[in-house]
């Protein structure tokens, strides 16, 4: 294989220390890409691509087109000479790129990344370099995808259109994506020599216009025929390709290559780290959102737990208020008459009472629970409306954290939603005011047969006759003793009864304090081994994303501070 000999740019001084400074800095921000997801791949490779291409140290003029539009005859026009094959097929099929060179290569050298490299004294200064990239919209797709993965590295971008098929969709996706990483374009319409002027001249405004209105671009715009210049049928300047090269010559007049190849890459450091500085501060503001979302659920934790204090308070209230009534029934009873029904009435405002608390409860902590488990899978849809952003470990660890919440959540919800607490409770109460109303009558009982006895000096009825029969020993301690055996006996009773009273109140008392305290440690179970694995994520996310911008920001500012030495240096 023949080389020739190139003439690259050379750098000294303040300027080769700056490169070495931006090779290190690109490098670095490639690096920074690696925890920034799945599609951060490709950028981090451009990158690196970029970092080689400043040790190599060419000016890439890069031309971009659909196949057909001519470009390698438009290549062939600026070297005025037939370097490249030229055809109405798919004639590029690789990257070829034409060094600045002190004599034409016609055999050239390929490269082991897969570009044949020519050289040529006439790509428009030393250390410029001519590159033809396969055309867009070819029939072969890796043509395509060859073009388009050659793009970040340009320094200058020639897009050739063909003045016969003006601004196709594909045209209009690579000029985009070049207007995306921050790239000089300038546009040609080739092959004017198909349309008269008037033609010409519409081509013109519709190109404009479209370019403007769609990608909000205004770039020089040239009218050449390159089959014309090549094949000497106009001069040079008729052609329209004299116009070009003089562009060119004032392009690199205006600045030197050298110190535009060293700006160029970091239009496109620039446009990345901004593009992911924004996506990372996107995901550190999901993780937040996300963060105040299960807050509010631990919020509201805590605020039931509050609530269920408030409802047992008044819960308990009630409970007492009607165990008072039914004491105070009781004890005037004794001392005047008996009703049973009297006694079976409070004991059913007891169970009203206390079936009412219960309900409530278990009717809130449903509501509750439901509330629950729709926070939660809003958050886990927003969780999956980020996934892209996400990389696969950290999502899939948030998703599981967020189903196993949702998971158990559902789980108590169900409790709630059986009965089973209520039944229990309320088979509880059943067989405590059962015990006391067979108690109660027992003493009741006695209380009557005492009285019967004090009555066995006069007629007797009824069941204070049935008394008489047992109690009539009592009858011979005489009016004074009998009266204060009454009198003892009705105390005694008194007393057992609000003994009885007492005992079945705290037994109420107790069975829904149980309850709650059930919920509570329910509740207080649920913030703790379900939310806390969820808050520890989302504060390991958090401190990723936050250590990401900051390292962002801190290389944008050295990008900043390269960017301005360049400028300056002389």
């Amino acid at each position: 294989m023949t080389t020739h000999p190139t003439t690259v740019m050379t750098l000294e001084g303040p300027l080769a220390a700056l490169r070495e400074s931006e090779i290190r800095l690109l490098t670095d921000l490639a690096n920074a890409l690696t925890d920034a997801g799945e599609g951060a791949a490709e950028d981090r490779q451009r990158l690196i691509e970029v970092a080689q291409d400043l040790r190599e140290l060419f000016f890439l003029v890069v031309i971009i087109g659909e196949f057909n539009a001519g470009k390698s005859t438009f290549i062939n026009a600026l070297l005025d000479d037939d370097l490249l094959p030229m055809g109405i097929t798919p004639t590029t099929e690789v990257i070829e790129l034409i060094k600045y060179g002190d004599q034409a290569s016609r055999v050239p050298e390929m490269r082991s990344d897969g570009i044949r490299v020519w050289a040529h004294p006439n790509t428009g200064a030393p250390g410029v370099a001519l590159v033809d990239t396969p055309g867009t919209g070819s029939i072969f797709a890796k043509h395509e995808k060859t073009a388009k993965s050659f793009l970040h590295r340009s320094d200058l971008v020639i897009f050739v259109i063909s003045a016969k098929r003006a601004f196709a969709e594909t045209e209009r996706l690579y000029l985009e994506l070049a207007k995306n990483y921050g790239k000089k374009i300038i546009l040609v319409v080739n092959q004017v020599d198909l349309l008269d002027a008037g033609q010409q001249m519409e081509v013109r405004r519709f190109v404009e216009q479209q370019v403007q209105e769609l990608l909000d671009l205004r770039p020089l715009l040239f009218m050449v025929s390159a089959k014309d210049a090549l094949s000497g049928k106009r001069d040079a300047s008729s052609s329209g390709i004299d116009a070009v090269k003089a562009h060119l010559r004032g392009v690199f007049s205006e600045m030197p290559p050298a110190k535009q190849k060293l700006l160029t890459p970091l239009d496109l450091a620039e446009h990345i780290a901004e593009r992911y500085k924004e996506s990372v501060k996107h995901q550190a503001d999901a993780v937040s959102t996300d963060t105040s979302k299960a807050r509010d659920i631990q919020s509201e934790l805590e605020n039931q737990s509050q609530g269920l204090g408030a409802q047992l308070k008044t819960a308990r209230a009630e409970i007492d208020r009607v165990f008072e009534g039914m004491r105070q029934r009781g004890l005037e009873f004794i001392n005047s008459r008996l009703s049973i029904r009297q006694i079976g009435r409070s004991l059913r405002e007891i169970n009203d009472a206390s079936s009412g608390y219960i309900n409530a409860l278990i009717d809130n902590s449903r509501a509750y629970w439901r509330s629950v488990i729709e926070r939660l899978n809003t958050l886990r849809a927003q969780l999956e409306g980020e996934v892209g952003g996400l990389d696969a470990g950290v999502y899939a660890e948030q998703r599981e954290a967020l189903e196993e919440a949702i998971r158990i959540a559902e789980t108590e919800l169900k409790t709630y939603s059986t009965g089973r607490v209520i039944g229990e409770m309320e088979d509880s109460f059943r067989a405590n005011m059962n015990g006391f109303l067979v108690s109660s009558i027992t003493s009741v009982l006695g209380i009557i047969v005492s009285a019967a006895a004090i009555l066995a000096q006069g007629p007797v009825v009824g069941l204070a006759a049935a008394a008489l029969i047992v109690a009539a020993p009592l009858a011979v301690l005489g009016g004074a003793a009998t009266y204060r055996y009454y009198r003892r006996v009705t105390a005694d009773a008194k007393k057992d009864f609000s003994d009885r009273i007492d005992t079945l109140q705290k037994t109420y008392h107790e069975a829904v304090d149980t309850l709650t305290q059930k919920e509570r440690a329910r509740l207080a179970h649920y913030g703790n081994q379900v939310l806390t694995p969820i808050f520890s994520r989302l504060n390991v996310l958090s401190g990723r994303y936050n250590a990401q911008l900051i390292a962002l920001r801190t290389l944008q500012d050295q990008l900043t501070i390269i960017r301005k030495g360049i400028e300056e240096a002389k």
